[in-house]
Formats: C-alpha cells, structure tokens, sequence
C-alpha cells in the first residue's frame, strides 16, 4: 500500500517503517508494505463475525455493536488479517463468554477488524497510532454500514466491548463517532459498555462534552459503563495495563461510582465458559464482594480464586482483567434487560 501523507507533526505509517515497536518485547521492524492486511469489505458477510448455533436467531427490539478485545499476541504479526481462520475463532470465542450477556436481548453485529498486536498496545495511541488508526478506520466503516444496512433507524443501539475494543470506542466516541457526534444521534444510545479500559474527565470526557457521560444508576441511559477487576493485594492497581489515573469506575454490583462496599450478595452469578463445554458455562452465585477503591474496581470474598489463574505476562496475578465480564456475567446480563427496558419505557413516552 502506499504510505499515508505525513502532515506536520502527524505519525504516519511511512515514519514507522523499520522501527521495532512493542512491550514487553519488541516485533520485527515494521514494514508498511508488508505488515498492513487488506482492510475488511463490509458488504462482504465474511468481514462479520459468525453467530454460534447456539445463541437466539429471534428478533430483539435493540441492537448491540460488539467490538471484540485484543486476540492477537504472536511475535510478527502488526496488525490482525481477518481471513485469518485462527484469530476468527478466537474473535467468535468472544462472543461466547463476553457478549453472549446480550442473547435473547439484542440482536448482536460484530464486525472484524484490523486489531493491533497487544505487545503494541501500551503505544496505540501514542507511537504506534498510525498503526491503532487502521482499525480505527475499519470500525468507522463498519459502524456506517451497520446503520445504513442492519440497524435502517429501526431500534435502538447498544455499544459493546472490552479491553482494546474499549479503547476504541472511548476514542472513537471522544471523536464524535458512534452515535456521540450529535444530540439527536446520541438518543439512540441505550448504554456503552466499555469494559476493562479507563474514562477520566480531562482526557476523554472533556474531549466531547456533554455528550459523553458515566453512567450513575441501573436504569441511565445514553451513558458508558467502565471497570478494571483487581485483587485487594497491595499495588495491583499500578500493575493494571488498562488502568488510568483519575478514571471513573461503576461497581457492577451496585451499577454507582461511589466507593460503599457491595458484599457477595448482590452477585447474581459469576460464569466461566470453557472450550470443552461451551454451552454449559461454570456458574457461581455470589462469587465476589466488590467495592471500587481509588481507580479500580477492588474484589474480596472470592469464592472460587481457582477461577481467576494469572495466564498472561500482561495481567499478572490478582490483575483480573481477563475476567471482567466473567465474575459479574449474570449482573451485567440483568443490567442489559433493566436498560432496555428503562429506554423503551422513556420513549413510548416521550412518543406519547
């Protein structure tokens, strides 16, 4: 492909060529000629995920656009090829044990796009940006398509996602994509769920005010929804990637950003999907107490730990990062329905 055209102070593509980018380790150096896939062709079914047999093929009255987190972690590869068979099931997997909260509540579109290795996640948005932005670009065409072709303006929209999906919808939102350029659009927002990544006001919600807001209660709409998952151990929040100073967290449990402790209790249900019987997930009720300690969402009482392994150099131990939607999966499945629910109640209202 040809490099894109440097302006003044801008990164490009070309800039990068030969520069070895990643944390911890580094891949080999970039070659724009070599390292950048074909970009995803939206009217082409095969740059959307494919459902599971299992999930519910009935209409839903909402619409979910999942965007699934990082799959890819090899050591060459820059930037996701979706005709990649590997990483395509590993983005179905997604759909599994993270948006399946949304079956037989929304009807779920998730697109492919050209995701970024982790080992360059800690510089999308800063050196290796120009990298970031090619997915960026690929959401931005997939969301138009999505609006035009599936949603035509028939239902209301709910965004979704975790960990560098979460990225990138926060930045695509503070840009005014995805329903957060105007007001009007806006309306048509029932919530984001933008798990596992960081919203503070000077960097994100200060980007597009008012039209970007936390969410406060079970039943706000038009709002976003973040949390980090921690152990209690002493400096686990410094070792979250996807922690950011200052950031907002809702506690799941209690769906409010303050900092009252929400026992076990008030967990409906933990769920771990396992390969080997996915339709079967294992279920915990009352799995953890939460409470959100400074800019993280702090869990104790944790009655299965043997759940929570540390399987990867980028969340060590006690960084639940992971499991994110898995320890609250049955309260974020109820939050979904309460939502749709307050958002369908205010617009036949407002209809009226």
């Amino acid at each position: 492909m040809a490099p894109a055209k440097k302006d003044d102070d801008i990164l490009t593509l070309e800039d990068l060529r030969g520069q070895e980018l990643g944390i911890p380790t580094t891949l080999p150096p970039f070659n724009p000629d070599m390292d950048v896939p074909d970009a995803p062709v939206y009217t082409n079914p095969d740059s959307w995920l494919t459902m599971p047999a299992y999930f519910s093929d009935e209409e839903q009255p909402v619409d979910v656009f999942w965007v699934y987190p990082t799959i890819l972690s090899d050591n060459t590869t820059y930037l996701m090829d979706i005709s990649d068979a590997a990483l395509r099931e590993k983005a179905d997997w997604t759909l599994v044990e993270q948006a399946s909260i949304f079956d037989g509540q929304a009807n779920i579109y998730a697109p492919f796009y050209r995701q970024n290795n982790v080992k360059i996640n800690p510089l999308m948005l800063t050196d290796a940006k120009p990298i970031f932005d090619l997915g960026q670009q690929d959401l931005i065409h997939a969301f138009a398509y999505f609006l035009e072709h599936f949603n035509k303006g028939e239902r209301p929209i709910i965004l979704a996602a975790h960990s560098q999906g979460s990225v990138r919808v926060v930045e695509l939102s503070k840009a005014g994509e995805l329903l957060t350029g105007d007001a009007e659009s806006l309306q048509r927002l029932v919530a984001a769920y933008v798990i596992g990544y960081s919203i503070t006001p000077p960097l994100d919600l200060e980007q597009n005010p008012p039209l970007m807001k936390i969410s406060e209660n079970a039943t706000e709409t038009g709002c976003f929804i973040t949390y980090n998952t921690i152990s209690d151990a002493e400096g686990k929040e410094k070792e979250g990637p996807t922690i950011i100073p200052g950031t907002f967290v809702v506690n799941p449990l209690t769906w409010k950003t303050d900092t009252t402790f929400a026992p076990a209790s008030l967990n409906r249900e933990a769920a771990f999907f396992k390969h080997e019987h996915p339709e079967t997930p294992d279920r915990y009720p009352n799995f953890a107490a939460a409470q959100v300690v400074d800019n993280a969402l702090v869990i104790t009482n944790i009655s299965n730990p043997e759940e929570l392994p540390a399987t990867s150099v980028t969340f060590p131990e006690g960084v639940y990062h992971m499991y994110d939607y898995a320890i609250f999966y049955e309260n974020l499945r109820a939050n979904v329905g309460d939502r749709i629910q307050a958002y369908l109640k205010n617009e036949n209202v407002t209809q009226q």
